[in-house]
């Protein structure tokens, strides 16, 4: 069995996706005054009530195990970005022993991350320019929605950040403004919904009209009963298995078997892991009339209907349908109207089920019913993530630079069959969420919609940047000389850019090429944090990091 977290020291938003159940975000930051003493006597008030990851009635899959917490209507978890730490006071040494990314800053990473070529900081929110007040604590919070029809967050979320708001005065830190939206104080963010029966009903659905959240990351040390086909690594004998958690999370194994180096003392670092916080802005004018164009050429040369013209563009940028259906599974409309009904049908025999063992209470046990059931569900999803890519070598499926092909290879860069260890090496515990209004038809790209992007790992280098970086921005590993993803990379004033789809060889058809993209998607600003344990919590309020 596997080695079990201690959960009441982690921070909940590191291991637990709160999705659907808190559809409703809102991120603050704060910059520390000139009394250090008076800003840890806030992080000691605050850290009460952060939310740890100690399990409640979420029956989620990948965390099973008996509820030990009730549910809160609002989560709260904080990150101190590397000048925070060194306005609260940290040793020299555990400061300098900190990763040189970390220290930089996104800003200072900008060579590395791509920004300065895309559009520079002119763009970014007011908050994150560079010569603008420092932030040094992150505030993610995440809430529960009233029922009924309204989409609003519980009142919980106002009262706690109006809570936090005078914390912060009392304590002498301030409360960064410059976001761009309807609050510049915070910056909110909200899932989709749509109305069912008179509720409001949240919906993984980002503004390019595409279902989101859908594959998870399943690491070890969750529990025994876990559900690793797709979530988790290929082995060398070709078997699904669960990632190291020290690929996530400081002070434990990582996939090379070895404790990474990182700061003392240690007491600070485990438990805690570092955070890319990301706002990026959506162009769906740009990205709706760009697939639109294109559907008129791709219709002609492929003989279809320009409606299946555009589904079918749409799939090979991003490696899903919109409805989330694998173009690894169903590389066809056919196809996938074939998957969809093979999964509604799977889902309605798991709710049947479900009904005859409640009638007949077998097993006697609830709880072992509803495990049951969860168990049959997740079978039924099973199909949108368990794929594989070595069977697609020249991406008539999915094309090789498509945009899920690209930030999670699996195993298409094996060298050594069935060997997927430099794509172990870069996976993120994604956990991001849509900001502004969806507006499907939009009339410009002038409108505040995009999404809040929050990346986990262990190290920002080798995981979050190499990605960002190398994958998205380089097309060499895909056999794709220098054409970057076709969804997140970014246009080059002077360069070509464009998205090469395969066409099957039986066909007699020629591949088609998507020339000239524009950009899609726009940076607004981030930083990096580190998020610590409640343990290092603890010590960072009271003054004790002692790195002897």
């Amino acid at each position: 069995m596997a080695r079990q977290l201690d959960l009441a020291d982690i921070q909940g938003g590191i291991l637990r996706d709160y999705g659907e159940q808190f559809p409703k975000g809102r991120f603050i930051f704060l910059s520390i005054g000139d009394d250090e003493a008076a800003a840890r006597r806030f992080i000691d008030e605050v850290r009460g009530w952060v939310t740890t990851a100690v399990r409640w009635d979420s029956k989620a899959v990948n965390y099973p195990g008996e509820v030990q917490a009730t549910r809160p209507p609002v989560t709260l978890n904080m990150g101190f970005t590397f000048r925070g730490l060194l306005r609260l006071g940290l040793p020299t040494r555990t400061l300098q022993e900190l990763p040189a990314e970390y220290i930089d800053g996104m800003v200072r990473r900008s060579h590395v991350l791509g920004d300065i070529e895309m559009n520079g900081h002119e763009q970014w929110d007011e908050i994150w320019k560079p010569g603008m007040r420092e932030a040094h604590i992150a505030i993610m919070m995440r809430a529960q929605v009233v029922q009924g029809p309204s989409f609003d967050a519980v009142p919980e979320l106002d009262q706690m950040t109006q809570q936090l708001f005078a914390l912060a005065e009392q304590h002498g830190l301030t409360v960064l403004e410059g976001h761009k939206g309807p609050n510049g104080r915070c910056q909110d963010a909200s899932t989709y919904f749509k109305l069912e029966d008179g509720q409001a009903r949240p919906v993984p659905r980002e503004h390019f009209g595409f279902t989101d959240a859908i594959s998870e990351v399943v690491f070890d040390e969750q529990g025994a009963d876990l559900r690793v086909e797709g979530g988790g690594k290929i082995s060398r004998e070709g078997e699904w298995q669960p990632h190291a958690i020290g690929e996530f999370l400081l002070g434990h194994p990582d996939e090379s078997q070895e404790l990474p180096p990182a700061a003392f003392p240690s007491a600070l670092i485990r438990n805690g892991t570092f955070l890319a916080y990301r706002k990026l802005h959506q162009n769906v004018k740009a990205f709706n009339d760009y697939v639109a164009a294109s559907a008129e050429t791709f219709a002609q040369v492929y003989g279809e209907s320009t409606v299946d013209a555009r589904d079918r563009i749409k799939a090979k940028i991003i490696g899903r349908w919109t409805n989330g259906v694998p173009l690894m599974a169903a590389p066809t409309p056919a196809e996938r109207n074939k998957f969809l009904q093979d999964y509604v049908a799977a889902v309605q025999a798991a709710q049947v089920w479900k009904q005859n063992a409640d009638k007949t209470k077998n097993p006697a046990n609830p709880d072992e019913r509803e495990a049951q059931y969860q168990a049959k569900l997740a079978d039924a999803r099973r199909p949108f993530i368990d794929f594989r890519y070595k069977d697609d070598p020249e991406g008539v499926k999915c094309p090789l630079g498509a945009h899920i092909r690209r930030v999670n290879t699996r195993d298409m860069l094996d060298v050594v069959a069935h060997s997927s260890i430099l794509n172990n090496r870069r996976r993120l515990l994604r956990r991001g969420l849509p900001y502004g209004a969806f507006s499907p038809d939009a009339l410009d790209d002038n409108g505040e919609h995009g999404v809040i992007f929050l990346g986990y790992c262990a190290n920002l280098f080798r995981q979050f940047e190499f990605v960002q970086q190398q994958w998205l921005q380089y097309g060499l590993d895909f056999n794709a000389g220098n054409d970057r993803c076709p969804l997140l990379g970014n246009r080059v004033k002077g360069e070509s850019h464009k998205f090469v789809i395969p066409s099957d060889p039986g066909s007699g058809k020629p591949p088609f090429i998507c020339s000239n993209l524009p950009q899609f998607v726009q940076t607004r600003g981030g930083e990096y944090f580190f998020v610590p344990s409640l343990t290092g919590l603890r010590m960072i309020a009271m003054g004790t990091v002692d790195p002897t």
